[in-house]
Protein backbone atom coordinates (compact mmCIF):
# COMPACT_ATOMS: atom_id res chain seq x y z
CA UNK A 1 0.00 0.00 0.00
CA UNK A 2 2.86 2.37 0.86
CA UNK A 3 4.51 1.73 -2.49
CA UNK A 4 1.31 2.45 -4.42
CA UNK A 5 0.84 5.72 -2.51
CA UNK A 6 4.41 6.74 -3.32
CA UNK A 7 3.90 5.87 -6.96
CA UNK A 8 0.69 7.90 -7.02
CA UNK A 9 2.49 10.89 -5.49
CA UNK A 10 5.26 10.59 -8.07
CA UNK A 11 2.76 10.43 -10.93
CA UNK A 12 0.94 13.48 -9.60
CA UNK A 13 4.25 15.31 -9.24
CA UNK A 14 5.19 14.39 -12.83
CA UNK A 15 1.82 15.62 -14.08
CA UNK A 16 2.18 18.92 -12.23
CA UNK A 17 5.67 19.37 -13.67
CA UNK A 18 4.42 18.67 -17.20
CA UNK A 19 1.49 21.07 -16.77
CA UNK A 20 3.95 23.72 -15.58
CA UNK A 21 6.13 23.19 -18.66
CA UNK A 22 3.11 23.43 -20.96
CA UNK A 23 2.03 26.60 -19.18
CA UNK A 24 5.48 28.13 -19.80
CA UNK A 25 5.24 27.08 -23.44
CA UNK A 26 1.78 28.64 -23.74
CA UNK A 27 2.82 31.90 -22.05
CA UNK A 28 5.69 32.29 -24.52
CA UNK A 29 3.54 31.52 -27.56
CA UNK A 30 -0.03 32.74 -27.11
CA UNK A 31 -0.25 36.22 -25.49
CA UNK A 32 -0.15 39.41 -27.61
CA UNK A 33 -0.14 37.63 -30.96
CA UNK A 34 -1.43 40.72 -32.77
CA UNK A 35 1.52 42.80 -31.54
CA UNK A 36 4.43 40.33 -31.50
CA UNK A 37 5.56 39.81 -34.21
CA UNK A 38 4.91 43.38 -35.27
CA UNK A 39 2.80 43.85 -38.38
CA UNK A 40 1.19 41.09 -40.40
CA UNK A 41 2.83 39.29 -43.31
CA UNK A 42 1.13 38.71 -46.66
CA UNK A 43 1.56 34.94 -46.33
CA UNK A 44 -0.37 35.07 -43.06
CA UNK A 45 -3.10 37.18 -44.63
CA UNK A 46 -3.45 34.60 -47.42
CA UNK A 47 -3.66 31.77 -44.86
CA UNK A 48 -6.29 33.61 -42.83
CA UNK A 49 -8.41 34.62 -45.80
CA UNK A 50 -8.31 31.09 -47.19
CA UNK A 51 -9.54 29.82 -43.80
CA UNK A 52 -12.30 32.47 -43.85
CA UNK A 53 -13.29 31.45 -47.38
CA UNK A 54 -13.30 27.76 -46.44
CA UNK A 55 -15.48 28.55 -43.44
CA UNK A 56 -17.99 30.58 -45.48
CA UNK A 57 -18.05 28.64 -48.75
CA UNK A 58 -16.05 25.42 -48.43
CA UNK A 59 -13.67 26.81 -51.08
CA UNK A 60 -10.33 28.59 -50.94
CA UNK A 61 -9.88 32.12 -52.28
CA UNK A 62 -9.41 30.75 -55.81
CA UNK A 63 -12.68 28.81 -55.66
CA UNK A 64 -11.18 25.32 -55.25
CA UNK A 65 -13.47 23.07 -53.20
CA UNK A 66 -11.78 21.65 -50.06
CA UNK A 67 -8.31 21.66 -51.67
CA UNK A 68 -5.36 19.63 -50.43
CA UNK A 69 -3.03 22.24 -51.93
CA UNK A 70 -3.92 25.85 -52.53
CA UNK A 71 -2.39 28.52 -54.69
CA UNK A 72 -0.30 31.18 -52.99
CA UNK A 73 2.04 33.88 -54.31
CA UNK A 74 3.63 32.14 -57.27
CA UNK A 75 3.50 28.73 -55.57
CA UNK A 76 1.15 26.03 -54.31
CA UNK A 77 1.01 25.52 -50.54
CA UNK A 78 -0.21 22.63 -48.44
CA UNK A 79 -3.69 23.62 -47.25
CA UNK A 80 -3.56 21.87 -43.86
CA UNK A 81 -2.80 25.02 -41.86
CA UNK A 82 -5.84 26.70 -43.42
CA UNK A 83 -8.08 23.94 -42.11
CA UNK A 84 -6.52 24.23 -38.66
CA UNK A 85 -7.30 27.95 -38.72
CA UNK A 86 -11.00 27.53 -39.62
CA UNK A 87 -12.30 26.93 -36.05
CA UNK A 88 -10.25 29.86 -34.75
CA UNK A 89 -11.63 32.16 -37.45
CA UNK A 90 -15.12 30.89 -36.65
CA UNK A 91 -14.65 31.67 -32.96
CA UNK A 92 -12.68 34.93 -33.16
CA UNK A 93 -13.48 36.30 -36.60
CA UNK A 94 -10.97 37.07 -39.34
CA UNK A 95 -8.20 38.61 -37.23
CA UNK A 96 -4.44 38.36 -36.80
CA UNK A 97 -4.95 36.42 -33.55
CA UNK A 98 -7.22 33.87 -35.23
CA UNK A 99 -4.65 33.36 -38.00
CA UNK A 100 -1.69 32.98 -35.65
CA UNK A 101 -3.34 30.96 -32.89
CA UNK A 102 -3.15 27.63 -34.77
CA UNK A 103 0.64 28.00 -34.90
CA UNK A 104 0.82 28.90 -31.20
CA UNK A 105 -1.39 25.97 -30.21
CA UNK A 106 0.61 23.63 -32.47
CA UNK A 107 3.78 24.87 -30.79
CA UNK A 108 2.44 24.02 -27.32
CA UNK A 109 1.20 20.63 -28.53
CA UNK A 110 4.65 19.90 -29.95
CA UNK A 111 6.13 20.36 -26.47
CA UNK A 112 3.59 17.83 -25.20
CA UNK A 113 4.26 15.45 -28.11
CA UNK A 114 8.02 15.63 -27.51
CA UNK A 115 7.45 14.76 -23.86
CA UNK A 116 5.53 11.65 -24.91
CA UNK A 117 8.18 10.69 -27.45
CA UNK A 118 11.12 10.98 -25.06
CA UNK A 119 9.22 9.28 -22.22
CA UNK A 120 8.61 6.30 -24.49
CA UNK A 121 12.31 5.93 -25.29
CA UNK A 122 14.24 7.39 -22.35
CA UNK A 123 11.91 7.81 -19.37
CA UNK A 124 10.04 10.58 -17.59
CA UNK A 125 13.03 12.53 -16.25
CA UNK A 126 14.63 13.14 -19.64
CA UNK A 127 11.17 13.73 -21.13
CA UNK A 128 10.51 16.62 -18.73
CA UNK A 129 13.87 18.19 -19.48
CA UNK A 130 13.44 17.85 -23.26
CA UNK A 131 9.97 19.39 -23.12
CA UNK A 132 11.25 22.26 -20.97
CA UNK A 133 14.13 23.04 -23.34
CA UNK A 134 11.79 23.04 -26.35
CA UNK A 135 9.26 25.17 -24.46
CA UNK A 136 11.85 27.97 -24.15
CA UNK A 137 13.68 27.34 -27.45
CA UNK A 138 14.01 30.65 -29.37
CA UNK A 139 13.83 28.69 -32.63
CA UNK A 140 10.55 27.05 -31.78
CA UNK A 141 8.97 30.00 -29.96
CA UNK A 142 9.62 32.37 -32.86
CA UNK A 143 8.04 30.06 -35.44
CA UNK A 144 5.08 29.37 -33.13
CA UNK A 145 4.02 33.00 -33.00
CA UNK A 146 3.05 33.68 -36.59
CA UNK A 147 0.88 31.95 -39.15
CA UNK A 148 3.41 29.65 -40.77
CA UNK A 149 2.45 26.15 -41.84
CA UNK A 150 5.94 24.69 -41.19
CA UNK A 151 5.24 24.63 -37.43
CA UNK A 152 2.92 21.65 -38.00
CA UNK A 153 5.80 19.47 -39.24
CA UNK A 154 7.60 18.89 -35.91
CA UNK A 155 4.26 18.28 -34.18
CA UNK A 156 3.16 15.44 -36.43
CA UNK A 157 6.68 14.08 -36.77
CA UNK A 158 7.03 13.77 -32.98
CA UNK A 159 3.62 12.12 -32.79
CA UNK A 160 4.47 9.73 -35.60
CA UNK A 161 7.78 8.71 -34.04
CA UNK A 162 6.22 8.37 -30.60
CA UNK A 163 3.52 6.05 -31.92
CA UNK A 164 6.10 4.06 -33.89
CA UNK A 165 8.18 3.41 -30.78
CA UNK A 166 5.04 2.45 -28.87
CA UNK A 167 4.13 0.07 -31.68
CA UNK A 168 7.26 -1.93 -30.93
CA UNK A 169 5.42 -3.05 -27.80
CA UNK A 170 1.78 -2.68 -28.89
CA UNK A 171 1.30 -3.25 -32.61
CA UNK A 172 -1.95 -1.24 -33.10
CA UNK A 173 0.03 1.98 -32.50
CA UNK A 174 1.66 1.38 -35.90
CA UNK A 175 -1.50 2.54 -37.66
CA UNK A 176 -1.53 5.78 -35.62
CA UNK A 177 2.12 6.25 -36.53
CA UNK A 178 1.28 5.78 -40.20
CA UNK A 179 -1.45 8.41 -40.09
CA UNK A 180 0.78 10.88 -38.21
CA UNK A 181 3.67 10.44 -40.64
CA UNK A 182 1.21 10.70 -43.51
CA UNK A 183 -0.06 14.04 -42.18
CA UNK A 184 3.58 15.18 -41.96
CA UNK A 185 3.77 14.96 -45.73
CA UNK A 186 1.05 17.62 -46.14
CA UNK A 187 2.42 20.09 -43.60
CA UNK A 188 5.44 21.63 -45.35
CA UNK A 189 7.62 20.73 -48.40
CA UNK A 190 10.63 19.85 -46.21
CA UNK A 191 8.76 16.72 -45.08
CA UNK A 192 8.85 15.32 -48.63
CA UNK A 193 12.66 15.28 -48.49
CA UNK A 194 13.24 14.47 -44.81
CA UNK A 195 10.59 11.87 -44.03
CA UNK A 196 11.04 9.14 -46.70
CA UNK A 197 14.73 8.44 -45.90
CA UNK A 198 13.95 8.66 -42.20
CA UNK A 199 11.24 6.01 -42.55
CA UNK A 200 13.59 3.82 -44.59
CA UNK A 201 16.09 4.11 -41.74
CA UNK A 202 13.44 3.15 -39.17
CA UNK A 203 12.47 0.09 -41.20
CA UNK A 204 16.13 -0.90 -41.48
CA UNK A 205 16.71 -0.57 -37.73
CA UNK A 206 13.54 -2.36 -36.65
CA UNK A 207 12.70 -4.75 -39.51
CA UNK A 208 12.60 -7.76 -37.21
CA UNK A 209 10.11 -6.05 -34.88
CA UNK A 210 8.03 -4.90 -37.81
CA UNK A 211 7.74 -8.35 -39.30
CA UNK A 212 6.33 -9.61 -36.01
CA UNK A 213 3.41 -7.17 -36.32
CA UNK A 214 1.99 -9.05 -39.33
CA UNK A 215 -1.47 -7.72 -40.11
CA UNK A 216 -0.81 -4.29 -38.56
CA UNK A 217 2.31 -3.94 -40.69
CA UNK A 218 0.53 -4.72 -43.97
CA UNK A 219 -2.46 -2.53 -43.15
CA UNK A 220 -0.13 0.35 -42.29
CA UNK A 221 1.92 -0.15 -45.45
CA UNK A 222 -1.27 -0.18 -47.53
CA UNK A 223 -2.56 3.00 -45.87
CA UNK A 224 0.78 4.80 -46.30
CA UNK A 225 1.10 3.92 -49.98
CA UNK A 226 -2.51 4.93 -50.53
CA UNK A 227 -1.64 8.33 -49.08
CA UNK A 228 1.44 8.54 -51.29
CA UNK A 229 -0.71 7.71 -54.30
CA UNK A 230 -2.82 10.75 -53.48
CA UNK A 231 0.11 13.10 -52.94
CA UNK A 232 2.77 12.12 -55.47
CA UNK A 233 0.82 13.27 -58.57
CA UNK A 234 0.84 16.80 -57.18
CA UNK A 235 4.50 16.60 -56.12
CA UNK A 236 5.68 15.75 -59.64
CA UNK A 237 3.28 18.13 -61.40
CA UNK A 238 4.54 21.50 -62.72
CA UNK A 239 2.72 23.22 -59.83
CA UNK A 240 4.24 20.91 -57.23
CA UNK A 241 7.74 21.25 -58.69
CA UNK A 242 7.63 25.02 -59.14
CA UNK A 243 9.43 25.87 -55.90
CA UNK A 244 11.93 23.02 -56.34
CA UNK A 245 12.88 24.19 -59.84
CA UNK A 246 13.38 27.71 -58.53
CA UNK A 247 15.40 26.94 -55.40
CA UNK A 248 17.09 23.52 -55.46
CA UNK A 249 20.89 23.77 -55.58
CA UNK A 250 22.76 22.13 -58.44
CA UNK A 251 26.36 22.64 -57.30
CA UNK A 252 27.36 19.65 -55.10
CA UNK A 253 30.02 21.64 -53.26
CA UNK A 254 27.60 24.42 -52.42
CA UNK A 255 24.97 21.93 -51.28
CA UNK A 256 27.55 20.29 -48.98
CA UNK A 257 28.47 23.68 -47.52
CA UNK A 258 24.79 24.55 -47.06
CA UNK A 259 24.23 21.23 -45.29
CA UNK A 260 27.15 21.77 -42.90
CA UNK A 261 25.98 25.30 -42.08
CA UNK A 262 23.12 23.81 -40.05
CA UNK A 263 25.62 22.40 -37.56
CA UNK A 264 27.60 25.63 -37.24
CA UNK A 265 27.71 27.54 -33.91
CA UNK A 266 26.97 30.73 -35.82
CA UNK A 267 23.59 29.39 -36.97
CA UNK A 268 22.68 27.54 -33.79
CA UNK A 269 23.88 29.96 -31.08
CA UNK A 270 24.99 33.37 -32.33
CA UNK A 271 23.36 34.89 -35.43
CA UNK A 272 20.79 32.31 -36.58
CA UNK A 273 18.65 32.78 -39.65
CA UNK A 274 19.33 36.16 -41.32
CA UNK A 275 15.61 36.50 -42.09
CA UNK A 276 14.31 38.38 -39.05
CA UNK A 277 10.86 36.83 -39.40
CA UNK A 278 12.53 33.53 -38.51
CA UNK A 279 14.96 34.53 -35.77
CA UNK A 280 15.53 37.02 -32.96
CA UNK A 281 18.61 39.18 -33.46
CA UNK A 282 21.74 38.33 -31.43
CA UNK A 283 20.43 35.10 -29.93
CA UNK A 284 20.70 32.40 -32.62
CA UNK A 285 18.29 29.53 -33.05
CA UNK A 286 18.98 28.01 -29.63
CA UNK A 287 19.76 29.27 -26.13
CA UNK A 288 23.42 29.92 -25.39
CA UNK A 289 23.51 27.40 -22.54
CA UNK A 290 22.80 24.67 -25.09
CA UNK A 291 26.23 25.38 -26.57
CA UNK A 292 27.60 23.30 -23.69
CA UNK A 293 24.78 20.81 -23.27
CA UNK A 294 24.48 19.67 -26.91
CA UNK A 295 28.12 18.57 -27.38
CA UNK A 296 28.02 16.85 -23.98
CA UNK A 297 24.77 15.13 -24.97
CA UNK A 298 26.23 13.96 -28.28
CA UNK A 299 29.34 12.65 -26.53
CA UNK A 300 27.18 10.86 -23.98
CA UNK A 301 25.19 9.17 -26.73
CA UNK A 302 28.39 8.08 -28.46
CA UNK A 303 29.72 6.53 -25.27
CA UNK A 304 26.45 4.86 -24.38
CA UNK A 305 26.15 2.93 -27.68
CA UNK A 306 22.54 1.92 -27.05
CA UNK A 307 20.67 0.52 -30.10
CA UNK A 308 17.69 2.82 -29.59
CA UNK A 309 19.97 5.87 -29.95
CA UNK A 310 20.24 5.12 -33.66
CA UNK A 311 16.97 6.95 -34.21
CA UNK A 312 18.50 10.16 -32.83
CA UNK A 313 21.60 9.79 -35.03
CA UNK A 314 19.40 9.29 -38.08
CA UNK A 315 17.36 12.36 -37.15
CA UNK A 316 20.53 14.43 -36.65
CA UNK A 317 22.03 13.42 -40.00
CA UNK A 318 18.83 14.00 -42.00
CA UNK A 319 17.34 17.13 -40.40
CA UNK A 320 19.40 19.65 -42.47
CA UNK A 321 18.90 17.88 -45.81
CA UNK A 322 15.76 19.74 -47.02
CA UNK A 323 17.23 23.13 -46.13
CA UNK A 324 20.75 22.23 -47.29
CA UNK A 325 19.47 21.47 -50.78
CA UNK A 326 18.40 25.11 -51.16
CA UNK A 327 20.47 27.50 -49.03
CA UNK A 328 22.26 27.98 -45.73
CA UNK A 329 20.80 29.17 -42.42
CA UNK A 330 17.10 28.70 -43.30
CA UNK A 331 15.51 27.85 -39.96
CA UNK A 332 12.00 27.22 -41.35
CA UNK A 333 13.13 24.51 -43.75
CA UNK A 334 15.14 22.92 -40.93
CA UNK A 335 12.43 23.26 -38.25
CA UNK A 336 12.18 19.49 -37.75
CA UNK A 337 15.56 19.70 -35.99
CA UNK A 338 14.33 21.94 -33.15
CA UNK A 339 12.87 19.08 -31.02
CA UNK A 340 15.99 16.99 -31.62
CA UNK A 341 18.29 19.66 -30.19
CA UNK A 342 16.02 19.87 -27.15
CA UNK A 343 16.55 16.13 -26.60
CA UNK A 344 20.32 16.44 -27.05
CA UNK A 345 20.43 19.36 -24.58
CA UNK A 346 18.41 17.40 -22.03
CA UNK A 347 20.68 14.39 -22.47
CA UNK A 348 23.71 16.63 -22.02
CA UNK A 349 22.28 17.97 -18.77
CA UNK A 350 21.66 14.44 -17.49
CA UNK A 351 25.20 13.43 -18.47
CA UNK A 352 26.71 16.37 -16.59
CA UNK A 353 24.47 15.78 -13.61
CA UNK A 354 25.58 12.14 -13.48
CA UNK A 355 29.20 13.25 -13.05
CA UNK A 356 28.45 15.69 -10.22
CA UNK A 357 29.19 14.42 -6.70
CA UNK A 358 26.04 13.56 -4.77
CA UNK A 359 26.45 16.41 -2.30
CA UNK A 360 26.77 19.01 -5.07
CA UNK A 361 23.85 17.89 -7.23
CA UNK A 362 21.34 20.19 -5.54
CA UNK A 363 23.61 23.19 -6.12
CA UNK A 364 24.16 22.08 -9.73
CA UNK A 365 20.41 21.86 -10.38
CA UNK A 366 19.80 25.22 -8.69
CA UNK A 367 22.53 26.87 -10.72
CA UNK A 368 21.19 25.34 -13.92
CA UNK A 369 17.70 26.64 -13.13
CA UNK A 370 19.11 30.14 -12.61
CA UNK A 371 20.92 29.98 -15.96
CA UNK A 372 17.70 28.86 -17.69
CA UNK A 373 15.69 31.66 -16.11
CA UNK A 374 18.38 34.19 -17.07
CA UNK A 375 18.31 33.05 -20.71
CA UNK A 376 14.53 33.07 -20.71
CA UNK A 377 14.53 36.62 -19.39
CA UNK A 378 17.12 37.67 -21.98
CA UNK A 379 15.02 36.12 -24.74
CA UNK A 380 11.88 37.94 -23.55
CA UNK A 381 13.72 41.27 -23.42
CA UNK A 382 15.10 40.79 -26.93
CA UNK A 383 11.68 39.71 -28.19
CA UNK A 384 9.98 42.77 -26.72
CA UNK A 385 12.60 44.89 -28.48
CA UNK A 386 12.09 43.09 -31.81
CA UNK A 387 9.38 45.43 -33.21
CA UNK A 388 11.92 48.23 -33.37
CA UNK A 389 14.23 46.44 -35.80
CA UNK A 390 11.97 43.91 -37.57
CA UNK A 391 9.28 46.31 -38.72
CA UNK A 392 10.53 46.19 -42.31
CA UNK A 393 10.01 42.42 -42.46
CA UNK A 394 6.31 42.33 -41.61
CA UNK A 395 4.32 44.57 -44.02
CA UNK A 396 3.84 46.87 -41.06
CA UNK A 397 0.96 49.33 -41.10
CA UNK A 398 -1.41 47.71 -43.60
CA UNK A 399 -4.12 47.15 -41.01
CA UNK A 400 -4.03 50.78 -39.90
CA UNK A 401 -3.90 52.09 -43.46
CA UNK A 402 -6.86 50.01 -44.66
CA UNK A 403 -8.89 50.89 -41.54
CA UNK A 404 -8.29 54.56 -42.31
CA UNK A 405 -9.14 54.05 -45.99
CA UNK A 406 -12.44 52.45 -45.01
CA UNK A 407 -13.45 55.76 -43.37
CA UNK A 408 -13.03 57.62 -46.66
CA UNK A 409 -16.06 58.46 -48.79
CA UNK A 410 -14.05 58.66 -52.02
CA UNK A 411 -15.25 56.35 -54.80
CA UNK A 412 -11.85 54.78 -55.46
CA UNK A 413 -8.96 53.56 -53.35
CA UNK A 414 -5.76 52.65 -55.18
CA UNK A 415 -2.70 50.71 -54.06
CA UNK A 416 0.40 49.21 -55.60
CA UNK A 417 2.37 46.24 -54.31
CA UNK A 418 3.71 46.50 -50.73
CA UNK A 419 7.26 45.16 -50.33
CA UNK A 420 6.89 43.35 -53.68
CA UNK A 421 3.60 41.79 -52.52
CA UNK A 422 0.29 42.86 -54.11
CA UNK A 423 -1.86 44.73 -51.62
CA UNK A 424 -5.04 42.90 -52.64
CA UNK A 425 -4.55 40.18 -50.01
CA UNK A 426 -4.57 42.79 -47.22
CA UNK A 427 -7.72 44.34 -48.67
CA UNK A 428 -9.42 40.95 -48.67
CA UNK A 429 -8.29 40.19 -45.12
CA UNK A 430 -8.78 43.48 -43.30
CA UNK A 431 -12.09 44.38 -45.00
CA UNK A 432 -13.32 40.79 -44.55
CA UNK A 433 -14.29 40.84 -48.21
CA UNK A 434 -17.16 38.44 -48.89
CA UNK A 435 -15.56 35.23 -50.29
CA UNK A 436 -18.66 34.42 -52.34
CA UNK A 437 -18.47 37.83 -54.03
CA UNK A 438 -14.74 37.37 -54.57
CA UNK A 439 -15.35 33.99 -56.23
CA UNK A 440 -17.72 35.67 -58.67
CA UNK A 441 -14.86 37.69 -60.13
CA UNK A 442 -13.49 36.18 -63.36
CA UNK A 443 -11.21 33.26 -62.57
CA UNK A 444 -8.32 34.62 -64.62
CA UNK A 445 -8.29 37.78 -62.48
CA UNK A 446 -8.22 35.85 -59.21
CA UNK A 447 -5.35 33.72 -60.48
CA UNK A 448 -3.37 36.76 -61.60
CA UNK A 449 -3.83 39.09 -58.64
CA UNK A 450 -0.38 38.27 -57.29
CA UNK A 451 1.16 39.19 -60.67
CA UNK A 452 0.23 42.89 -60.26
CA UNK A 453 -2.47 42.85 -62.95
CA UNK A 454 -4.04 46.24 -63.64
CA UNK A 455 -7.56 44.89 -64.11
CA UNK A 456 -8.94 43.86 -60.68
CA UNK A 457 -11.45 45.90 -58.78
CA UNK A 458 -12.43 44.88 -55.23
CA UNK A 459 -15.35 47.14 -54.44
CA UNK A 460 -13.71 50.57 -54.29
CA UNK A 461 -10.21 49.08 -54.27
CA UNK A 462 -8.08 49.07 -57.39
CA UNK A 463 -4.73 47.26 -57.30
CA UNK A 464 -2.38 48.61 -59.95
CA UNK A 465 1.17 49.81 -60.40
CA UNK A 466 1.55 53.52 -59.75
CA UNK A 467 3.26 54.18 -63.07
CA UNK A 468 0.05 52.98 -64.71
CA UNK A 469 -2.15 55.34 -62.68
CA UNK A 470 -4.26 57.58 -64.92
CA UNK A 471 -6.85 59.96 -63.41
CA UNK A 472 -9.09 62.29 -65.40
CA UNK A 473 -11.04 64.76 -63.28
CA UNK A 474 -11.34 62.18 -60.52
CA UNK A 475 -10.22 62.25 -56.90
CA UNK A 476 -9.03 58.97 -55.43
CA UNK A 477 -7.38 57.84 -52.22
CA UNK A 478 -3.95 56.36 -52.95
CA UNK A 479 -1.90 54.19 -50.59
CA UNK A 480 1.85 54.61 -51.13
CA UNK A 481 5.19 54.36 -49.44
CA UNK A 482 6.75 57.79 -48.78
CA UNK A 483 9.40 57.27 -51.46
CA UNK A 484 6.67 56.58 -54.04
CA UNK A 485 5.27 60.10 -53.75
CA UNK A 486 7.64 61.12 -56.54
CA UNK A 487 5.51 59.07 -58.98
CA UNK A 488 2.47 61.22 -58.16
CA UNK A 489 4.48 64.43 -58.45
CA UNK A 490 5.90 63.38 -61.82
CA UNK A 491 2.37 62.99 -63.20
CA UNK A 492 1.54 66.56 -62.15
CA UNK A 493 -1.49 65.51 -60.10
CA UNK A 494 -2.80 67.59 -57.20
CA UNK A 495 -2.49 65.76 -53.91
CA UNK A 496 -2.85 66.24 -50.17
CA UNK A 497 -2.02 64.16 -47.10
CA UNK A 498 -4.81 62.23 -45.42
CA UNK A 499 -3.03 59.88 -43.03
CA UNK A 500 0.50 58.68 -42.30
CA UNK A 501 1.47 55.37 -40.69
CA UNK A 502 4.64 55.55 -38.59
CA UNK A 503 6.86 52.70 -37.42
CA UNK A 504 7.87 52.34 -33.72
CA UNK A 505 10.83 54.67 -34.35
CA UNK A 506 8.55 57.41 -35.70
CA UNK A 507 9.65 56.85 -39.31
CA UNK A 508 7.03 57.16 -42.05
CA UNK A 509 6.04 53.73 -43.38
CA UNK A 510 2.88 54.32 -45.42
CA UNK A 511 0.94 57.33 -46.60
CA UNK A 512 -2.67 57.77 -47.63
CA UNK A 513 -3.07 60.74 -49.96
CA UNK A 514 -5.97 62.22 -51.91
CA UNK A 515 -4.97 62.54 -55.56
CA UNK A 516 -6.92 64.55 -58.13
CA UNK A 517 -6.30 64.22 -61.85
CA UNK A 518 -6.72 67.04 -64.37
CA UNK A 519 -10.13 67.51 -65.99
Amino acid sequence: MLISVQQLKKKNKDRVFLIGILLVAALLRIPYLSSYPVGFHADEAAMGYDAYSLLKTGRDQYGEFLPLYTRSFGDYDEALYRYFAVPFVWALGLTEEATRLPAAVAGVLTVWALFGLVRTQFGVGLAHLSALVLAISPWHVQLSRWGIRAILLPLFFCLGLQFFLKALKKSPYLLLSTFSFGICLVTYPSARVFLPPFLVGLCFFYWRDLLKMRIWLWVSVAVFFALLGTLVPHWISPEGMRRAHAELGTNPLLVALYYLSYFSPEFLFFSGDPNLRHCILNIGQLNHFEMILIPVGIWGLIRQKEPHNRVLWLWLVLYPVPAGLTESYHSVRAIVGAPLFAILSAYGFESLKGRIPLGAKKAFCTGSAIVMVFHLGMFCILYLDAPFYTVGWWHYGMKEAIAEAEQSSLPCIISDQIDRTPAYIFVLFFTRYDPAAYHRLPLHLRKQFWEYTREPLLGRYYILQLQNLVLRGTTCLVLIRPEELIEIIKKGYDWQDVHTVYDPFGKEMLKLIEVTGPS
